[in-house]
């Protein structure tokens, strides 16, 4: 980050102090764990939020190891790396997958990948505000677990929902960034999805996660909703398509939609009770 990008982030955020968003709008799409389908979601979500007459921007965290490009068949011409090297603006990388989802690609398998920092991050999020009148939500899809710099962009977010899947383990690491969020103070929303299993499976992985996290965080996860594995996820994964936009009529797919039915009444609420400040 050059000297003139640090300049702007101080005058954006002087300028921006005790400036309030219209709304919530900031979603981050988290797991604790690589392999829970947090990027299948992340695409499948976002394409039906838009169906609910939302425009959406949805981008690529997953730095370096992105797939949101190979999942959706698209060649990834301009890619976010380009805006942390400062050669492209935010809106200069855009991709308009239809009218109203755009999509931010990332970047893999570079060898000389841009350094992030906080810096580089906050200077991401001072960008998106400037284009935040453009959308009514902007999704994050972030790296799976919760290192430094991704717990910071938990935080920076409105929402967070976690994805998680029935074993143990990725029951845990789910666990595991309540607690980080919680130990940061985090006052947004923190939802959760499991993917990838029965409803029975579904009901006892929320339920420990729900047992750990009042127990020990004295907070109570709420449910957004669950999503069943089968051949037609597997089918629109491996024919590079949205679920929900080539299969609507599938279990999975109607599943993703009470989800985003659920979410788009839990943002309604959070932005009748509050304003999000920028700071």
């Amino acid at each position: 980050m050059n000297g003139q990008a640090s300049r702007l982030i101080q005058l954006r955020q002087l300028e921006e102090r005790g400036k309030k968003f219209s709304t919530s709008k900031i979603v981050s799409i988290c797991s604790g764990k690589g392999g829970t389908g947090k990027t299948f979601f992340a695409a499948n979500f976002a394409y039906q939020l838009t169906r609910t007459g939302n425009k959406v921007l949805l981008i690529d965290l997953d730095l370096n190891f992105s797939n949101l490009n190979i999942l959706l068949n698209q060649a990834a011409k301009d890619v976010i790396s380009e805006f942390f090297e400062q050669r492209k603006s935010l809106s200069e990388i855009i991709y308009n997958y239809d009218k109203n989802l755009h999509l931010v690609f990332g970047d893999s398998g570079r060898e000389d990948y841009p350094r992030i920092s906080k810096e580089v991050l906050e200077y991401l999020f001072i960008s998106i505000l400037k284009i935040s009148n453009n959308y009514d939500y902007i999704i994050l899809d972030s790296s799976a677990g919760a290192d430094e710099l991704t717990l910071y962009q938990l935080i920076r977010s409105d929402f967070n929902i976690i994805v998680t899947s029935p074993e143990p383990t990725a029951v845990m690491d789910a666990y595991v960034i309540f607690k980080l969020l919680s130990s940061a103070n985090f006052s947004g929303e923190k939802l959760v999805v499991v993917n990838k299993c029965t409803e029975e499976d579904a009901q006892t992985a929320f339920t420990n996660l729900f047992a750990a996290a009042k127990h020990f965080l004295g907070e109570e996860p709420k449910f957004l909703g669950a999503i069943s594995f089968d051949e037609a996820v597997h089918k629109s994964i491996v024919r590079q398509e949205l679920l929900t936009e080539a299969v609507p009529q599938s279990s999975p797919a109607k599943e993703i939609t009470a989800i985003v039915n659920s979410f788009v009444s839990f943002a309604q609420v959070a932005n009748n009770n509050h304003n999000r400040f920028i700071i």
